[in-house]
């Protein structure tokens, strides 16, 4: 390190300037694979291979959405759309569970890997993978409970339930190996190995992709066979990703002077009930707070499916479109949620601020500008959903031109969330997005539906507008500091 580090960042007597106690100083000296990058290239290390995840995975979401607009034609067609918007949401419902145990996962292992500590490290992988098989697992069952009377909820036809109970019942049974997936992912990017889940994902996308058009195409399968590709991409994913995870000399070698690799070995499978009680302290609140995000959506979804038939489906384009905006924010997001964990781990408050702050300012170029091209070119990516001129069309289009203009507060909301979540301080995050989406988008929601003429535009503003009340309480959190003092 250097000499010029070390006095910007230390006074005479061992405390940095600001009064926080030092443990390591300066970006140079994290662990893992992260260990003597400087902080722009920490960023980049962490969200390259996320971005072009993201990209991947919003590709395979555009592929799916392509498939299913050109498996029907007419009212099947409109039925088909339909569903696909209503199993996104089922399908975030399948992944809740384990979306939340990686979050823990991920918070003890760059917590550890910042210390230094590869062996609990190593625990809370292999216990974290336990939490991650079952709750998939549990996931798939539910799931399959549910479907029937979300269908309902949701105001589908007739004919587009029928579609949902077909492609569920078969999506069902990805749970476990998305559980696997999701886990063993998380803790990758918490030790900072973002390269390895993105070649599992690729895996599982490029699969998903050639099986599907298989199984719709020549076999004829329908909406099962597009449900059919997507299991077996995941069940790929899943198998590669543990075998990354196998120890091997040349992730030693790799691992170099960072010390033991991340790796998966037997002994850590068996229960660790301290680990595993660690790892839930820090699960739970986000399980709660994506648990209650989804039924503010659901209630959402409740209110377009209220609108004329065909809604749903205008709805899935604006979801998917949004979704491009996503691929740099979220990555940018992990980097700021791994960097957090790990300075913490090392005892470095001020550079986990100044990493957070970096990825803000990065986050939201990225975003808004991406969100402004969405916005421009709405009518030109609508195209690649089928024909169009249609009334689905011809309602989605203003809704993502004015949607794609607010992303830069989207960014906002996701980098501050997901770096307090890295810092553990999820049980914070759950209560004031709770508070944010109750009052403002479940009652906004309410409001707009009972006393005003909406459409689907105005439902989307309401929408908005929680994610712009969001962006300021968590601002405010971040620069109010109580995160930084979480204890995981």
């Amino acid at each position: 390190m250097s000499r010029d580090l070390k006095q910007a960042g230390e006074d005479s007597d061992g405390a940095r300037s600001d009064g926080e106690p030092v443990g390591v100083s300066g970006p140079m000296a994290l662990g893992g694979k992260l260990a003597g990058l400087s902080l722009p290239r920490q960023v980049l290390a962490l969200a390259l291979w996320p971005f072009l995840q993201n990209l991947m995975g919003v590709g395979v979401g555009f592929a799916d959405m392509m498939i299913a607009g050109r498996m029907e034609r007419g009212e099947s067609a409109e039925a088909v759309m339909d569903m696909m918007g209503a199993s996104m949401y089922l399908m975030w419902l399948l992944m809740i569970l384990q979306g939340a145990m990686g979050t823990g996962a991920m918070a003890m292992v760059s917590r550890s890997t910042g210390a230094r500590d590869m062996k609990s490290a190593n625990l809370a992988l292999g216990q974290s993978l336990i939490l991650g098989m079952a709750t998939g697992v549990v996931s798939g069952v539910m799931i399959g409970l549910v479907t029937p009377v979300m269908a309902r909820f949701f105001g589908l036809s007739e004919l587009a339930t029928q579609y949902v109970m077909d492609y569920m019942c078969v999506a069902a049974v990805l749970a476990p190996f998305s559980g696997i997936l999701f886990v063993a992912s998380s803790c990758l990017r918490g030790y900072g190995d973002t390269m390895k889940p993105f070649m599992a994902m690729l895996i599982v996308n490029v699969v998903n992709v050639g099986l599907s058009l298989w199984f719709v195409y020549h076999l004829g399968w329908g909406v099962k066979g597009l449900a059919a590709g997507t299991v077996i991409g995941w069940a790929a994913g899943a198998a590669f990703i543990l075998w990354f995870l196998r120890p091997t000399g040349k992730t030693r070698r790799e691992a170099g002077d960072a010390g033991e690799p991340l790796v998966l070995r037997m002994q850590n499978l068996r229960y660790d009930m301290p680990m595993l009680r660690r790892i839930w302290r820090v699960s739970w609140p986000s399980m709660i707070e994506i648990m209650g995000m989804w039924s503010v959506h659901a209630v959402g979804v409740y209110f377009v499916g209220t609108l004329k038939a065909g809604t749903m489906g205008a709805h899935a384009m604006v979801v998917r479109l949004e979704s491009i905006s996503f691929m740099p924010g979220f990555a940018i997001g992990m980097a700021a949620s791994t960097l957090t964990g790990q300075y913490l781990g090392a005892r470095d408050k001020v550079m986990a601020k100044k990493a957070v702050r970096f990825c803000w300012v990065v986050a939201v170029i990225a975003m808004g500008g991406t969100g402004c091209l969405i916005s421009y070119f709405n009518t030109e990516f609508l195209s690649l959903f089928g024909s169009p001129g249609t009334e689905q069309y011809e309602t989605a289009a203003p809704v993502i031109r004015f949607v794609g203009l607010f992303q830069a507060l989207t960014a906002t909301m996701m980098v501050m969330k997901m770096s307090m979540r890295g810092a553990g301080a999820t049980r914070m995050v759950t209560i004031y997005s709770f508070l944010s989406m109750g009052v403002v988008r479940v009652g906004g929601l309410w409001a707009a539906m009972h006393w005003l003429d909406v459409g689907l535009l105005g439902l989307w503003k309401v929408m908005l507008l929680d994610v712009l009340v969001q962006a300021a309480i968590f601002v405010y959190l971040h620069f109010k500091g109580d995160w930084l003092d979480m204890e995981v």
